[in-house]
């Protein structure tokens, strides 16, 4: 209960840090850039944490072993694959 909420408010902190960076960029091109660079990385980290803090702190009587299954493919398996789709849709030769 600790761990959890704690790494998400580092990665909070972070993103707030970021986002107020990219409010101080002067061109709107380049804020564009950065926003959708940082949103597509902000929804993979949405995915992680919000599937993670459902498994970990929900009751136990709610769900079953099958949701847990599905719960731990989403936070083990998606959001890794779901990385290099980012970051490969995000390189210049690809597009």
């Amino acid at each position: 209960i600790i761990i959890i909420p704690g790494t998400l408010m580092i990665t909070a902190v972070s993103y707030g840090c970021i986002i107020i960076t990219i409010f101080h960029i002067p061109s709107s091109t380049g804020r564009k850039k950065a926003f959708s660079t940082c949103s597509a990385h902000l929804m993979v980290v949405m995915i992680f944490y919000s599937t993670c803090i459902y498994r970990y702190i929900r009751p136990a009587q709610r769900g079953g072993r099958d949701s847990d299954k599905i719960l731990s493919f989403f936070f083990s398996v998606v959001t890794q694959m779901l990385n290099p789709y980012i970051y490969s849709l995000r390189n210049s030769q690809v597009k």
